[in-house]
Order: C-alpha cells, then structure tokens, then sequence
C-alpha cells in the first residue's frame, strides 16, 4: 500500500542519516581526546552482532581487553577502540547495549531453561558489569626478585628504572606513592573522592582515605599528560597487592630464575642484608608461584641491558597501542586487524631505538652489584 511504501522510504532515510552522522563521528573522533578507557568483562563479536549505527564498524573484543573511548554516540552505542596496535576506531556496545542483549538472549531461550535455573542466572547477571573502569594510561609497577626496600631488589630497580627515564625521556612520568593499596577496592575516580570526604576526619579510615586519592591522583595523571606513568611504591611486592583497585597496572616481575644465584647475590650485599634471607627468600618464592599472565612481562635476562631493552620494547608497544599514528586512517573495519605479537615486537621494534647516551649499564647481575658495592666504599 501506499502507506507502507512511505513508511518504507522514511525508515530507509533515517537510516541513511544516522549512517552519515556515524560515518561524521568516526571521521572526526581521531582529532578527539580520549575520555575514559575500560577493561571489559564479556567479549563481544562485532561482526555477529552489529547492528551498530554504521555497518561494519562495531569494534570486536575478547574479555580482559582495554578500550578507549572518545564519546558516546547514543544510549546504547560509544565511539571508541581496542587498545592495540592497529586497531581501528568504531563503535563500541555501551553497557545499556549489553543489557538489551542480554534480554533478547533470554526471552528466546527462558521456554528451553527451568524457571528455578532461569531466575537464578538471572540474579547472578546482575551482579556482574561489562566493563570496569580503568586509567586511560596504565600505571607501571615493577616488583621481582624479593622484596623491595633491600639492596638487591631497589639496586635492579634503580637501573632498570634510570633506563626507562632516558628511553622515553619527554613520555614518562614517575609518581612516588606510599598507598597500601591492599587495602583498597575496586572504586572510580568518582567513589574515591566520595570515600576522601566522608573519611577525612576519620583515623580509623586513613589508609583508605590515602587509597582513594591515590587511585584518584593515577586516573588524572593519566588522562591530563597520556604518558606513560610509573608508580615507585614499596608496599607493592606482589601482584595480590594492586589487584583489588581499578588501576589495571602493567606489573613487570624482574626474575632470578635460579634460587641460589639470588642467595649468592643477597648474601654478597654484606651482613646486614644476609640477615634478613630468609624473608627476601620467601618473596621471591611467592613471585615464582605467580601465573605468567599476571605480568605485562617477565624480565628474566641474564644480561642487564637484555633486561631493559625487553621492558623498552614492550612499553613502546604500549606506547604505540596508546598513541595511533595520525597517518593511519582511523575510518577502517573496526574489527580489529592483528596487532603484531609479543614475540614479533620484542625481536623487531628495532634495538637502535635505544638512546646513543643511554647509560652504560654492566652486563651481569654480579657485576652490577659489585661495582654498585664498590662505589659506596
């Protein structure tokens, strides 16, 4: 009828509209700063699912991956991207998408599910977000071989540390913090000043309190400089300790693989560092216990400038994931092209990258340590 060739015409050109006005966001997110950045807890397949408002262009991603986003395009869509090298902008599914997803799946499967089954996971869904919300740039924390404050752990540290300041010279930021974040939980930038007000006049809470506003402090440091941020903190030797936050931090375990070479090097520290073995013994045990996918990288080189240069890598890695070229045109399939693996990026972000001045680190663990021992005679 006639009536329904106008309907028809009329849907086709809403469509046609939103698609120009999508097409005009995407175009223009690339001169836009980053507004907030995620870690999702679901995976979502775009090319399944994408009834997004510009076909083609609904970003994919896997569960525990980061995504920026520049802005929200409508209730149920933002415009943002994987963080990942070649990742392309498009549109990402808002939790209020997740959740019309998440009805449509259970009207046309509640008729095949017990009722008792059904009320039960429906409970549990909504206990559970798709996203948490995490600092644009991930904080930097290293923790390995034992425990921090002990002459071994601080002088690997310093030298790995004294590196990174050279390499990325201009790109880095380090921020001292004395937050027993073990305390913590998980909590946006938004509940920890909350907690910082409420709190303030409190002993009880002070712990927290410092918690809450350095959380705070890392998400507008990252969002104010998008450099990269270490975070020097003594209170961290372990990854358990930072977990329970939504600081997502990129932790680097410095590892000694072999025992006695750690009891060798501690024990040639002098006396007042043998005294307290067996403690530096029990947290270097604890680290080994840890899974691999705990850590951004394990940095187990035999050679001190190997080590640096692999946490060099996988930081500019980073970087780059963080920082997409201008050049690189960001109105592709959002679906995201592979990124280079870590093996390929650690052999081919080429060594020459390294500064001409960088510093003349000695070459073996011993050696360091000797010579660092022998300049404080």
């Amino acid at each position: 009828s006639a009536s329904d060739d106008s309907e028809g015409v009329e849907a086709e050109s809403c469509r046609r509209e939103l698609e120009d006005r999508a097409r005009v966001s995407l175009d223009r997110a690339k001169s836009k700063t980053i507004a907030f950045a995620v870690r999702a807890n679901v995976g979502f397949n775009g090319s399944v699912d994408d009834d997004s408002p510009l076909p083609g262009y609904a970003v994919s991603f896997d569960s525990k991956s980061f995504l920026h986003v520049i802005e929200e395009f409508n209730e149920e869509w933002w415009i943002g991207r994987v963080v990942k090298v070649g990742a392309g902008f498009g549109f990402v599914p808002s939790p209020i998408k997740f959740e019309n997803l998440k009805l449509q799946s259970s009207i046309t499967s509640i008729k095949s599910i017990p009722r008792t089954t059904a009320r039960r996971n429906s409970l549990m869904s909504k206990k559970s977000s798709p996203y948490d919300i995490v600092p644009i740039m991930r904080p930097i924390v290293l923790v390995g071989p034992s425990l921090k404050q002990y002459e071994v752990t601080d002088m690997l540290h310093k030298a790995l540390l004294d590196y990174l300041k050279q390499k990325f010279a201009g790109r880095i930021a380090f921020m001292k913090v004395t937050a027993d974040f073990s305390l913590a939980k998980k909590m946006t930038p938004q509940a920890a000043s909350k907690i910082a007000v409420m709190e303030k006049n409190s002993n009880k809470f002070s712990g927290l309190v410092e918690v809450s506003n350095t959380v705070k402090r890392v998400f507008e440091m990252a969002k104010n400089n998008m450099q990269l941020l270490v975070l020097e903190s003594d209170a961290i030797n372990h990854p358990s300790q930072i977990s329970k936050t939504n600081l997502a931090p990129l932790i680097f375990y410095v590892k000694i693989d072999n025992v006695k070479v750690l009891q060798r090097l501690i024990k040639s520290r002098g006396k007042s560092q043998s005294k307290y073995m067996n403690a530096q013994l029990v947290a270097a045990e604890k680290l080994q216990l840890c899974n691999e996918d705990q850590f951004a990288a394990i940095l187990n080189e035999n050679l001190l400038r190997e080590a640096c240069e692999h946490l060099g890598d996988t930081l500019e890695e980073y970087w780059l994931a963080c920082h997409p070229p201008s050049s690189v045109s960001r109105n592709q399939s959002a679906n995201c092209s592979p990124a280079r693996s870590r093996h390929d990026t650690l052999h081919n972000v080429s060594r020459h990258q390294t500064p001409k001045n960088s510093p003349k680190l000695p070459q073996r663990l011993h050696n360091f340590l000797s010579r660092s021992s022998s300049n404080k005679t």
